[in-house]
């Protein structure tokens, strides 16, 4: 298991924007990391006042994150500054709600890499029941690559 502190030596995500608290397992092409939701997150308070309800774009976020461990780890990189950038999210599903209490797994699969790009599937479930899932694709760059095509 990667706690917090060795998850943030491959991810450059901190503070409220990191969204995993653990990877369980992981090898070059799958991963499983955990988010412990909680009640105090920075989303409580406003989405929604007296019923909070994680936000559907942060569980495909923290499916994105142990996506980009899993792909920073393939490359053997852990710095924490070396950034993966979405260029495509697709097949994006909700079933469920979220909620404070919730222990959200973050199941991730490679679909296809290619130099510094990668295609992830990921699927977020709690008590063993699919809350989302999506298809997405990142490129990992220490720099912004959006840039370097000016």
């Amino acid at each position: 298991m990667i706690d917090a502190k060795g998850i943030e030596k491959v991810i450059p995500h901190r503070g409220a924007m990191r969204l995993v608290d653990e990877i369980r397992e992981y090898n070059e092409t799958s991963g499983v990391g955990i988010k412990y939701v909680r009640d105090d997150e920075f989303w409580c308070s406003g989405h929604f006042p007296d019923n909070p309800i994680m936000p559907g774009v942060l569980t495909i976020e923290a499916l994105a994150q142990t996506a980009c461990f899993i792909a920073l780890a393939r490359l053997g990189v852990n710095d924490g500054k070396t950034l993966g950038y979405f260029t495509t999210m697709e097949k994006i599903k909700f079933s469920h709600m979220v909620k404070p209490g919730d222990v959200l797994e973050l199941h991730v699969e490679l679909i296809m890499s290619k130099m510094r790009l990668y295609k992830f599937h990921g699927i977020a479930m709690v008590s063993g029941k699919k809350v989302s899932e999506a298809t997405f694709t990142a490129i990992m760059d220490s720099q912004n690559p959006m840039e370097k095509q000016v």
